[in-house]
């Protein structure tokens, strides 16, 4: 009895690891969760993920996902983070006993204050089942980041050459893990 009991456990333990295995999505789950993009899992370089529930409007989980993927993106760009830990230590005697006592606390935020140049939505996947999610990968554009560059008056014409040159580059790299990304 104790060993048909184990070969249940085994056999259902198999075929939850082979449910797993494969495919570019993440299937749905007992649980009800939905299908998650694997590039909503790792984004690549230079883009950003959002993620809206959809309620009923497409428009508004469309909208909401690409305005939560400009601000991950930004936070990648440029975020200032404000931290302070405090520490606190004591040790003395008191009634001919040694104590120590120790405190410690930390606090931390995060701030974004940028303004994103030639951004746009390379995928996009609406989730099955229920609840469903709309995913949007939000990347910055070559030509339209590039562009930027020229309008930029603080900097040299050569350094702002060389600064298009090799965002060029970076974007060529990045198309082609899209194209990667598109063809799993």
């Amino acid at each position: 009895m104790k060993n048909q009991g184990r070969l249940i456990v085994g056999g259902i333990t198999i075929l939850m690891l082979l449910a797993g295995c494969g495919g570019d999505q993440i299937r749905e789950t007992s649980s009800g969760h939905a299908d998650i993009p694997k590039w909503a899992l790792t984004p690549p370089p230079a883009c950003g993920i959002g993620i809206a529930k959809h309620r009923g409007s497409l428009g508004m989980a469309q909208q909401t996902a690409v305005a939560r993927g400009r601000d991950s993106l930004a936070r990648q760009l440029q975020t200032k983070v404000e931290g302070m830990i405090k520490d606190y230590q004591e040790s003395g005697e008191a009634k001919a006993k040694d104590f120590t006592e120790e405190l410690t606390t930390q606090v931390s935020r995060q701030l974004v204050d940028t303004t994103l140049i030639g951004t746009a939505t390379k995928l996009a996947h609406l989730s099955k089942g229920a609840p469903q999610h709309y995913y949007a990968l939000i990347c910055l554009e070559p030509e339209a980041f590039a562009g930027a560059f020229e309008k930029m008056s603080e900097l040299s014409n050569q350094h702002r050459q060389a600064l298009k040159r090799r965002a060029q580059m970076e974007f060529k790299d990045l198309d082609k893990q899209l194209e990667k990304l598109r063809n799993q």
